[in-house]
C-alpha cells in the first residue's frame, strides 16, 4: 500500500522524479475516473498542470516515447466510469492505468458502499486480466465549508474513509497499488483546495502527483528487490 502516511507526500523536483522512476518499464499510461482524474483545465484555472499530467511528464523523463490519455471526466459515478471509459482504456492497450473512482458516488445521498465497491471490482478486473499495472487511488477529503452541517461534513468524511478502506481492500485482492491521498499526514501544510473545496490547487495537484510517482518507485524497488 502506498498510503500518504507511509511516504513523505511534498513536491517532488523533476529530478527526483526521474530518479524513482529511472527503471520504469511503462510506455503507455492511461487514466480513468471522475473529477480527481479529470483535475480541472488549467488553461482556466491558471494553476500549472494536474496531478495526471505531471505524473506523466515524470514517466516521460525515462521514458520519452510514453504515450498518453487520460479519459477522466468530472462528477461521473463509477458505474459511469466504467461504462464509458473501461473499454476505451483497453483499446489503447496500456500497460499502465491509474483510476480514480467513487468520490461522486459518495456525494449521493443513495450512496451504497457495497454496489461502488462492486464498480470499482469491475474496473480493476479487467485491467488486471490485460496485464496492465494499475494504481487505484482514494481521494483527500476536502476543506469543511460553512455552507454545510457539521453532521453533513461528518458523513461524508466516513464516506470517504469507508471508501479509502474499500479500495484498499479491492488492492490487495486484485495485486493492484492502492495510494490513499486521505491518509496525508498533517505536515503538508497548505490547504490543498480551492475555494469550492472539492477540486485541487496547484499544491494539491503536486502533492497528489508525488505521491502517486513515490509510489510506483516503491513498486520498481520491490521487483528489483525479487530473487
Amino acid at each position: 500500500m502506498c498510503g500518504g502516511e507511509r511516504h513523505d507526500p511534498y513536491p517532488l523536483a523533476p529530478d527526483a522524479a526521474a530518479e524513482l522512476l529511472a527503471r520504469a518499464p511503462w510506455r503507455r499510461f492511461v487514466v480513468l475516473g471522475d473529477d480527481l482524474a479529470e483535475g480541472g483545465d488549467p488553461r482556466k484555472d491558471r494553476e500549472g498542470p494536474p496531478w495526471t499530467d505531471r505524473v506523466a511528464a515524470a514517466l516521460r523523463s525515462v521514458r520519452p516515447e510514453l504515450a498518453y490519455l487520460n479519459l477522466g471526466r468530472r462528477e461521473l459515478t463509477a458505474a459511469r466510469i466504467r461504462a464509458r471509459q473501461l473499454a476505451r482504456a483497453l483499446t489503447f492497450r496500456p500497460d499502465l492505468a491509474a483510476v480514480a473512482a467513487g468520490g461522486s458516488d459518495v456525494l449521493d445521498d443513495s450512496f451504497d458502499a457495497d454496489a461502488t465497491e462492486a464498480e470499482l471490482a469491475r474496473l480493476l478486473g479487467p485491467l488486471r486480466d490485460a496485464g496492465v499495472e494499475v494504481v487505484v487511488l482514494a481521494p483527500f477529503c476536502g476543506r469543511r465549508s460553512a455552507r454545510h452541517a457539521a453532521e453533513d461534513q461528518a458523513v461524508l468524511h466516513r464516506r470517504l474513509r469507508l471508501l479509502a478502506e474499500r479500495t484498499r481492500d479491492l488492492a490487495l485482492r486484485n495485486g493492484v497499488l492502492h495510494v490513499d491521498l486521505g491518509a496525508r499526514p498533517v505536515r503538508t501544510g497548505p490547504d490543498l483546495f480551492r475555494a469550492d473545496g472539492r477540486h485541487l490547487d496547484a499544491h494539491g495537484h503536486a502533492v497528489a502527483a508525488a505521491t502517486v510517482v513515490r509510489c510506483l518507485g516503491a513498486r520498481l524497488d520491490g521487483q528489483s528487490a525479487r530473487p
